[in-house]
């Protein structure tokens, strides 16, 4: 992370780069990957007593990286849809694909590397900037605190909490409903909830528990970790912490260079602009909905920093719109590539029919709400305190001066001075006038790890309630119109809050200025420090006793096949020995979140219609998805060999994949027809253990 220093004359100098620093530096950076590759290594045997690719969106995941696995060019063939690109943002998962062939493992294995890596870098990442964000203020406000030994620890400290409050910690729901609820019920003595808590209820509160019509996702890090999808949203948080990185990086050099006259083209391209219009550019082919959130978080940053610098005068507004011009060019020009090739998914905005009860807000986002709301008007009473004070003392000389003036004067000086003072009065007058609002006195005033944490903290605010008002339309719809909206926008407010959490406790609690403070900052950070435990409950639930070594099964993400399909493990095994290329395989289609479409997502083959939920997303016309489905019905059961053929050709179908899951959806499977097609390359037979067959036909030209 690129972090300025102020020099002894206030000056920017150089990024913590100097001789006379450098092994401090250098040991910074050593425990830094010390401690992302003691995370890494944990959580990646955590994963290793559940490692499969398996339930949920992990199929999609993983059929995404075996089929990039194949695919000479970009962007891929959509594995699900042969014939036709890929629709969707697959970036993240190319990047996953390009480590796991750089490090020389199978992709069965990249999956699970990548996840985890992604998992201890959402810990390490937050973890520098929050150590960061404490230093600097330290440094600024020590005073007495450089005499207390203990107080250089608090940076690490801080550190540690904002790596958790981002990776490990759960929301409020956990504490409530694990902690809180059980000791009500036993104090009045009711009678204990039938169900034990389950982790993924924290994400499936509003609209779940009590049942309504508005059912919402509001999904967290360490629930994406312990789930184990490797979706677009987790595979960017990479990226997004570097961008918050970069912009934390660029408002320490651009307040300390504040004195420092620059040419406007210098400004608008600084290496720190360029690198923000890279990565948010990168969030188009990555996760877009990141693209439109960290543009407006980086203008927020980036305007109000300008602000303070520029002394709140027009420069700073006219600046800050050619930098986000730039930033936008930028983005465009790297995503450009991508949105070539891309249709946009969902463009339609609705106002919003449905919004969440005031309890459920409460218990899901009542304690960031509080923290950053609360840091808010402690800093305003500060500023209001520090004001008064300095306008006393400023009164003061003043006083005894007229005091003395008033005992010599006569009553021809008096009249003089009254002339005076009207005339003094007058210009008062336009010294107020000049005098800048309260508010922007407030800014300049504040320290740059305040502003920074507190410009994130309403950012993340802003993302929570944006659902309550608007939300984005796709092919959801009924109970569920606002769910992918809430879900996209609150897993960034999140991350935001975890953030400011690991800063603000620390904030507070050792430099807050009143009891007030400090009162209130224990008791959110107790509630924070709950919170942390939601990690520890899922993983037992999701993954066992991990102090159990024989349970542990290793980080084969494709394993699970072997136990729950064998036949169709054995088939596809021979597909990944045999295959080469990306022919077309024919298999069943079915629908989302099933186990059809098992044969594509092993093997990478694309197959010529797969999960119906997720084409008609990606595609947006169902119309597509069922002339296809009547064609693969047509293929399996029809008794015209030239029609199979022609459909076949059509397709450019060159193996057709018959076992279990075909003959369950298709029970009158055309099986002599389909074996003359061409050579049968696999074949297991059925036994008095199964009454169904396993076999690939290899379509004769």
């Amino acid at each position: 992370m690129l972090l300025c220093r102020q020099g002894k004359r206030g000056k920017a100098g150089k990024v913590y780069s100097f001789p006379q620093t450098g092994k401090k530096y250098l040991e910074a950076v050593i425990t830094e990957e010390l401690l992302f590759l003691g995370l890494f290594l944990v959580f990646t045997y955590i994963r290793g007593f559940k490692p499969q690719a398996y339930g949920t969106e992990k199929f999609m995941d993983y059929g995404f990286m075996t089929s990039m696995m194949r695919s000479e060019y970009m962007p891929p063939q959509d594995f699900w849809f042969s014939g036709t690109k890929l629709n969707y943002y697959y970036v993240g998962q190319y990047m996953a694909v390009f480590l796991t062939k750089l490090s020389f493992v199978p992709v069965s294995d990249g999956y699970n590397l990548m996840l985890m890596m992604t998992g201890a870098f959402a810990f390490v990442l937050p973890c520098s900037i929050v150590y960061n964000l404490v230093l600097r203020y330290q440094n600024g406000h020590g005073g007495p605190v450089k005499n207390r030994k203990q107080d250089k620890f608090l940076p690490c400290i801080g550190g540690l909490l904002g790596g958790a409050g981002v990776c490990i910690a759960g929301n409020m729901h956990y504490t409530v409903y694990q902690w809180i609820e059980p000791a009500v019920r036993q104090f009045f003595g009711i009678e204990k909830a039938a169900k034990r808590y389950w982790f993924p209820d924290a994400t499936r509160f509003i609209g779940y528990h009590p049942e309504t019509n508005d059912k919402t996702i509001h999904e967290f890090p360490s629930y994406s970790f312990v789930l184990g999808d490797l979706h677009a949203h987790v595979i960017n948080i990479l990226f997004v912490l570097t961008v918050i990185g970069i912009l934390l990086g660029w408002m320490y050099f651009k307040r300390a260079a504040k004195e420092q006259k620059q040419p406007v083209w210098k400004e608008i391209f600084h290496p720190s602009l360029i690198m923000l219009g890279f990565f948010i550019g990168l969030f188009h082919m990555t996760n877009y909905w990141d693209f439109p959130i960290y543009y407006m978080v980086s203008g927020a940053v980036i305007l109000f920093s300008n602000m303070i610098v520029y002394n709140f005068k027009g420069k700073a507004y006219w600046i800050t719109a050619l930098e986000g011009i730039v930033i936008l060019g930028l983005s465009t020009l790297v995503s450009l590539p991508f949105t070539l090739c891309f249709d946009q998914i969902s463009t339609k905005i609705r106002l919003a029919e449905a919004h969440t009860p005031l309890n459920q807000l409460i218990i899901l986002w009542g304690l960031p709400f509080f923290a950053v709301i609360s840091f808010l008007c402690f800093l305003i009473g500060d500023f209001k305190r520090n004001y008064t004070r300095q306008a006393e003392m400023q009164e003061e000389p003043v006083k005894k001066q007229s005091e003395i003036t008033r005992k010599k004067e006569t009553s021809e000086i008096t009249r003089k001075k009254e002339t005076k003072g009207s005339e003094k009065a007058k210009r008062s007058k336009k010294v107020k006038r000049r005098k800048k609002p309260a508010v922007f006195r407030f800014m300049e005033t504040m320290d740059s790890s305040d502003l920074f944490v507190l410009i994130l903290g309403l950012c993340a605010i802003g993302l929570v309630l944006i659902p309550e008002i608007l939300y984005v339309e796709d092919i959801y719809s009924g109970d569920y119109k606002r769910a992918n909206t809430m879900f996209k926008l609150t897993y960034q407010a999140f991350i935001l809050f975890g953030i400011s959490f690991g800063y603000l406790w620390i904030r507070l609690i050792r430099f807050g200025t009143t009891a007030r403070q400090k009162r209130a900052a224990w008791c959110g950070f107790i509630l924070f420090l709950s919170s942390l435990f939601y990690a520890g409950n899922a993983v037992n639930a999701w993954y066992g006793n991990i102090f159990d070594r024989k349970a542990y099964k290793g980080i084969d993400a494709a394993a699970f096949m072997k136990k729950e399909m064998p036949d169709d493990y054995l088939a596809t095994c021979w597909l990944n020995d045999n295959v080469s290329g990306m022919p077309v395989i024919l298999e069943a289609n079915g629908d989302s979140y099933t186990d059809y479409q098992r044969v594509s997502v092993i093997t990478g083959l694309p197959t010529v219609l797969g999960w119906h939920t997720h084409e008609w997303l990606w595609k947006g016309d169902p119309s597509l998805l069922d002339r296809r489905s009547e064609d693969i019905k047509t293929i399996y059961t029809s008794a015209e060999e030239e029609m199979v053929r022609a459909l076949l050709r059509k397709y450019k179908v060159e193996y057709i994949y018959v076992g279990k899951l075909e003959q369950e959806k298709y029970e009158n499977v055309n099986h002599e027809l389909i074996k003359n097609l061409g050579r049968t390359v696999f074949y297991s037979p059925a036994t008095e253990n199964k009454d169904y067959e396993t076999y690939i036909v290899r379509i004769n030209e």
